[in-house]
Formats: C-alpha cells, sequence, structure tokens
C-alpha cells in the first residue's frame, strides 16, 4: 500500500506537482533503506538530494548574495550615470537658447540711412551688381544650351526609328498568326 503512495508522489514530484512536505516524504522513504525493487533505481537520485538539503554552505549563501547586491548596484550607478549625463545635455541646450535669445534682443538692427530715397539709391546699386554677376555666369552657360540644340535632330530620329521598330513587332505578330492558322 506504501509503495502505491510513493508511486503516486513520484509521479507528481516529476511533473512538479509536489509540496515540500511530500518531497521531504520521498526523500525520508529512499534513505529508509525499506524499498521496493521496482523504485530502487531512485535511490541516488533523492540519497542526493538528502545530501544536499543537509549541507549548507552558509558562504556561499553569502556570496551570491554580495554578487546579486552587487550587481544591482552597478545597474543603478550605470543608470544614475546616464540620466545625469541627459539631463546635463539638456540643460546646456536650454542655456544656450537662453544665450541667444537674449543676446538676440540686445542687438537690434540699426537703420544705416535715415532717407528713404537714399537707402532706395543704394539698394538699386547693390542689386544691379547683383544682375550683373547672375548674368555673366548665365553666359558662361550658353555652351550647355548649344549642346541640347546638337541632340535634337539625334533625338527626332530615335523617335523615328523606335516608330519603325514598333511597326516590326506588329509584322512578327501577324506573321505568328498567319503561321498558326
Amino acid at each position: 500500500m506504501e509503495s502505491q503512495r510513493i508511486i503516486i508522489l513520484l509521479q507528481k514530484y516529476f511533473e512538479a506537482e509536489t509540496d515540500p512536505v511530500e518531497e521531504n516524504e520521498l526523500i525520508t522513504y529512499f534513505n529508509s533503506g525499506e524499498v521496493c525493487e521496482e523504485l530502487k533505481s531512485y535511490i541516488p537520485m533523492f540519497s542526493g538530494l538528502k545530501a544536499l538539503s543537509e549541507t549548507k554552505d552558509l558562504k556561499l549563501d553569502d556570496d551570491l548574495m554580495n554578487f546579486i547586491l552587487e550587481s544591482e548596484h552597478k545597474e543603478k550607478l550605470r543608470y544614475r550615470w546616464l540620466w545625469q549625463t541627459v539631463t546635463g545635455v539638456a540643460a546646456a541646450v536650454i542655456l544656450g537658447l537662453l544665450a541667444v535669445n537674449y543676446y538676440s534682443r540686445q542687438n537690434r538692427w540699426n537703420d544705416t540711412f535715415t532717407n528713404a530715397d537714399q537707402a532706395y539709391v543704394e539698394a538699386s546699386k547693390t542689386l544691379d551688381f547683383i544682375a550683373g554677376k547672375y548674368n555673366k555666369g548665365l553666359a558662361q552657360l550658353e555652351p550647355v544650351g548649344k549642346i541640347g540644340d546638337a541632340v535634337s535632330p539625334l533625338y527626332s530620329s530615335l523617335t523615328k526609328l523606335d516608330k519603325g521598330f514598333r511597326q516590326m513587332k506588329k509584322v512578327e505578330i501577324i506573321n505568328k498568326k498567319l503561321k498558326k492558322e
């Protein structure tokens, strides 16, 4: 009767459905020396579990806990450093924008001419100078226009040639249809 209960507990154990009391019952049974023949193959496993539960290395526990705490502390430091860097950059950008805004308010543009007619004459001179430079630059591009004129007869010839090829294609299609009939 006891072996049936142990078999049921083993099934529950291998399906990870046992509680600690049932696991201790299995360990006690397999270390008692009164094990059924069909269950003797499980003795080494449960005797090893008993040995593991009895020998507790407190230094190992302390080392593991220290390692976990140190790694958490390093992560916090890394995120703190990242946060400080980002906020520092944001503060620098805000201060820069404030300085530019303040400086731009201080330097208002003053008119160089008090007389509007005099300003108009000076602006006209400047625009005439710029227009002269612009026209001089356009004159240097005149040979490029000549290339376009030279290519236009070639383009018209190519369109005629393309038209001829399309007509030849139609003739080929008609020939294929006639051969099939």
